[in-house]
């Protein structure tokens, strides 16, 4: 009696032509559009294959392309219309048996995902000859189990400021009204609409709003209402005046003798007699210190 096997669900798939369609004849077409007779994708290249789509629900796919080189396998899959729906690369000398790799939709399918898994590579450059093999959907298209429709809706948004755009954002969103914007809920549309304002309350009026064109102008000076406010003079040395939109504070009572060059003049001779002065305090010293060797060696000598 033959020993029973178990055969798993890959196991069995590398053994048969799933996920692409059965009775279909998996093989290329020449630069004529004929079909090469002596090449065939082998069962155990692709075992599952799995891709979630947005859009029309009956959109087909299937392997429009393959290419085999030195240790790396690229498959190309689209649409009916033959546009390129994702690609993916694998490098065999890292693969291992039945090992999934993400499929990530490109252009119009940019939101499309998406897995496809790859059986025992080992010998597949014994199977299939290095090259770059073209495929039509009559003979690679897979089946229809394997596409699954997304419904679709607003994966992440981002913010675009004069061409620089923000980091994706996902989940749960707000939009928030900023300055002289009022946003409103439409349920009957299922829309949110944005008014562009004026104030409305949703900003801080400015408090000089209602005084533009008024004369005056000045709410307070130092916190004191300006209606509040005095300027005077102490009648002795302290004088007020008004010269058109100025208040000049005059001091009677003392007069500047020099101005900006006398000060400067006086500044570098002050400097002048620092350093001078410093020199004095170092000759000093010294005299100090001679005098008082003199005065020990003068004792030493009557002793």
């Amino acid at each position: 009696m033959p020993p029973i096997v178990n055969q798993e669900w890959l196991n069995e798939n590398s053994l048969r032509s799933y996920p692409i369609r059965e009775n279909l004849s998996r093989r290329p077409f020449d630069a004529n559009g004929a079909l090469i007779p002596d090449i065939i994708i082998p069962d155990y290249l692709i075992v599952d294959f799995v891709l979630s789509l947005s859009g029309d629900a009956l959109t087909t796919v299937y392997l429009s392309q393959l290419v085999v080189i030195n240790n790396t396998v690229s498959m190309t899959f689209s649409d009916v219309a033959g546009v390129t729906v994702g690609v993916v690369g694998v490098n065999m000398s890292a693969h291992a048996t039945y090992q999934a790799y993400d499929i990530v939709g490109v252009g119009v399918y940019e939101d499309a995902r998406g897995r496809v898994v790859l059986g025992d590579l080992t010998t597949l450059t014994d199977d299939l000859a290095a090259g770059l093999y073209n495929f039509g959907i009559s003979a690679t298209e897979f089946e229809p189990a394997t596409i699954r429709p997304s419904i679709r809706g607003v994966r992440s948004l981002r913010t675009s400021v004069e061409g620089t755009e923000s980091a994706r954002i996902y989940g749960h969103v707000k939009l928030l009204a900023g300055t002289n914007i009022r946003l409103t809920y439409l349920a009957t549309y299922n829309a949110i609409r944005i008014d562009a304002i004026d104030g409305s309350g949703l900003n801080q009026e400015c408090e000089c709003e209602a005084s533009v064109g008024q004369t005056n102008i000045v709410r307070t000076v130092n916190g004191l209402p300006i209606e509040d406010v005095e300027i005077t003079g102490d009648g002795v040395c302290v004088e007020v005046n008004i010269e058109g939109n100025r208040l000049v504070i005059s001091d009677l009572c003392s007069t500047p003798c020099c101005g900006c060059p006398e000060l400067e003049f006086i500044t570098e001779n002050l400097k002048i007699l620092e350093a001078t002065m410093g020199n004095l305090e170092s000759y000093a010293n010294q005299l100090q210190e001679r005098i008082s060797n003199f005065v020990t060696n003068f004792v030493l000598t009557i002793t």
